[in-house]
């Protein structure tokens, strides 16, 4: 599916959600403000009509009444003087025609033909004024702009034909050639803005990439961002696609669809990319982010690994539709290397069935010759390789602990093999991720942030230039975002868009949506499973699955813990401890205190150690870790960080990308 096919179920769904009381109450609506002229027709009627059974033949009230019409009409025109002269003559004339008919109305009979005829076209001339003055596409405002560009400094410069759409105007600039640039277009936006009186966020200027001076300005006139749009009434936009599809996360303020994707594709030459998502505290990035991953866990062939120190809060309905959740600290450094692994693994595996990039047939199982990794030119039948989504929430605080360099190999290496990186953090700053990594995150969705320093983290200087400003909104309009994404028209980059709302009312969608995820989705194929089990063992292998439980099923881990074994029920926990027997004074682990251990003993014991840290999953360690059980080694730590070195010599366990850090090899790898 396309994006235009997207576009056009978003504008039939908008039609098809109008009932007839719908449409009825939107004519009369639209209605309102072209009825006063036809009520004062009306009216004129009624009093003519009243004012003739009453002065007919009245000849001082005839003279009466023609003298009231000349006051009432000069009044008029005294009253129109601060307006424009075309509005003043109009209304004078109106007020003149409509005095002279009641006249002659009360005082001989009614003519009620002339007041069919002539009420008709007078209220047909206020209806066209109306109609310039309402101006819905703003265009009014380009028209009477013969002086805007004198009014914001570019004098000289030139206004071509507008291009007028559903509250979009597009108007091409000419700058005056060897004195005014585009930069100084882009500059004078505000002042754009304020000669309009339209918000900063409804002006764009788009240079014209082959000249220096030429350009369109882009002018939204009214914001239909402001009517929030709740998650649960709308839904995923296609359940069952494919991750090739536009992903759709909201609105642009022109009413069209805001999306993107993350695989790429030949045929209309997109790059795969990566996203990163910023925004300050209250911005609403929390439900963009549900937005996109309730819109990735809606498709049939995508795998999502998540890790979220902030231990699921947003995200917890949505578990069972995820392969691998960590909430950060060791399991997330696991994931990292997981992820490492699994690129070379499968882009091996793309590569072996002839795919340059990943496609959405790769998921499939390899039925075609032509993609078959035999040599005699028959169908393998190879398992699919699902895309795979590596999302890493509130990714300051890993970056903080692996170090800023973590992602690299990730982000660098990870598009040409299926993988999609998700960044989601704060603030983009130096401070917080690596210049590196923040440009090998092609797309960008920026919500509000709180200065142009920040803004500067995330967009592009061609988007800022052009009038993106999400400093504009900080917190102050949650939802609100500027999206920069392969596949998407770049006049689009420095439109808003907003996401849309979550409320408590959607977790039982999204519970329904993750079950069927669960039962529908992707399952890890078994390149990438490998892959993440020989790098990280029990890390990946016995992960938790966060399914659906039956509370019956299994013990209270309290009761569990604090339950005595039958032979000391009768011990009194407040009674002291009777005296030790001789040989038991201070074991520790079986170790009598002060019995040092020899080297050889040591390292068996450190070896022990690592073998646990395994068995419970814990895949990355460092000398600080191994430590905490210092008391088994009876070593320091210099001695553990020798040790570990020679572990890492004889292959034990691994490098990470962070000094200090090392991946324990799975036995079951071990070579």
């Amino acid at each position: 599916m396309t994006g235009k096919d997207i576009e056009q179920r978003h504008e039939d769904q908008l039609k098809g959600s109008s009932d007839s009381g719908g449409i009825k109450a939107y004519l009369l609506h639209r209605a309102k403000p072209y009825l006063p002229p036809w009520l004062g027709v009306g009216t004129l009627g009624v009093t003519g009509t009243v004012g003739n059974l009453v002065w007919a033949g009245d000849a001082s009230m005839g003279i009466g009444l023609t003298l009231g019409s000349v006051v009432l009409t000069g009044a008029t025109w005294w009253a129109g003087k601060s307006t424009g002269p075309q509005r003043r003559l109009h209304s004078a004339i109106t007020v003149a025609a409509g005095a002279t008919w009641f006249t002659s109305a009360a005082i001989f009979d009614p003519s009620y033909n002339a007041l069919a005829v002539g009420g008709t076209v007078a209220a047909l001339t206020w209806n066209v004024r109306q109609v310039y003055r309402r101006d819905p596409d703003g265009v009014r405002q380009v028209a009477d702009a013969s002086g805007l560009m004198e009014k914001i400094g570019l004098a000289k410069a030139k206004m071509g034909l507008a291009r007028v759409e559903p509250n979009r105007v597009t108007v091409p600039i000419a700058l005056e050639a060897g004195t005014q640039t585009n930069d100084d277009m882009a500059k004078a936006l505000g002042n754009v803005a304020s000669a309009l009186d339209v918000p900063v966020t409804a002006i764009r200027y788009l240079p014209d990439p082959g000249s220096a001076r030429r350009g369109e300005l882009v002018i939204v006139p009214m914001d239909m961002l402001a009517d929030t749009v709740r998650w649960e009434e709308i839904g995923p936009s296609l359940p069952g696609g494919s991750i090739t599809d536009p992903l759709v996360l909201g609105v642009y303020d022109d009413g069209q669809p805001l999306m993107l994707w993350l695989p790429g594709d030949k045929t209309v030459s997109r790059n795969a990319t990566h996203l990163l998502i910023a925004g300050m505290t209250g911005s609403g990035k929390g439900d963009g982010a549900l937005n996109l991953l309730t819109e990735i866990l809606s498709r049939k062939d995508v795998v999502v690994w998540l890790s979220d120190p902030k231990g699921f809060q947003d995200f917890r309905p949505l578990l069972p539709g995820i392969d691998w959740a960590v909430e950060g600290g060791a399991p997330t450094e696991a994931m990292v290397e997981a992820v490492i692994a699994a690129i070379p693994a499968r882009t091996a595996w793309l590569g072996a069935h002839g795919y340059r990039q990943w496609e959405g047939v790769c998921a499939d199982v390899q039925n075609d010759a032509k993609h078959s990794c035999r040599n005699d030119g028959t169908a393998c039948g190879c398992p699919g390789l699902p895309f795979l989504v590596s999302w890493f929430e509130e990714a300051g605080v890993s970056l903080s602990m692996l170090g800023d360099d973590a992602f690299n190999n990730v982000a660098n290496l990870a598009r040409s093999a299926g993988v999609g990186l998700v960044v989601s953090l704060q603030r983009p700053s130096h401070d917080q991720i690596s210049t590196t990594t923040r440009d090998a995150l092609g797309s960008r969705l920026c919500f509000g942030v709180p200065n142009t320093t920040a803004a500067g983290f995330m967009l592009p200087d061609s988007v800022i230039d052009a009038g993106a400003c999400p400093e504009i909104w900080a917190n102050r309009r949650p939802g609100y975002n500027y999206l920069v994404t392969p596949g998407i028209d770049e006049i689009r980059y420095s439109s808003p868009g907003r996401t849309r709302w979550f409320t408590d009312s959607a977790i039982s969608l999204m519970e329904t949506l993750a079950a069927w995820a669960a039962r529908n989705g992707a399952k890890p194929d078994p390149v990438t499973a490998g892959a993440a089990a020989a790098a990280v063992g029990k890390a990946y292998t016995e992960r938790a699955r966060h399914q659906e439980e039956n509370p019956g099923d299994d013990e209270d881990e309290e009761t569990t813990v604090s339950r005595l074994d039958d032979e000391d029920l009768d011990i009194d926990p407040n009674e002291e401890l009777p005296d030790p027997l001789p040989g038991e004074e201070n074991v520790v682990f079986g170790q009598p205190d002060g019995d040092e251990l020899s080297p050889d003993e040591a390292r068996a014991v450190l070896a022990d150690i690592v073998a646990e840290f395994e068995a419970a999953g814990t895949m990355v360690i460092g000398p600080v870790d191994v430590m905490a059980h210092g008391a088994r080694l009876g070593r320091k730590r210099g001695w553990v960080s020798g040790e570990l070195q020679r572990l890492l010599r004889e292959g034990r366990i691994a490098e990470t990308s962070k000094p200090g850090r090392y991946r324990i090899v799975p036995a079951m790898a071990d070579a």
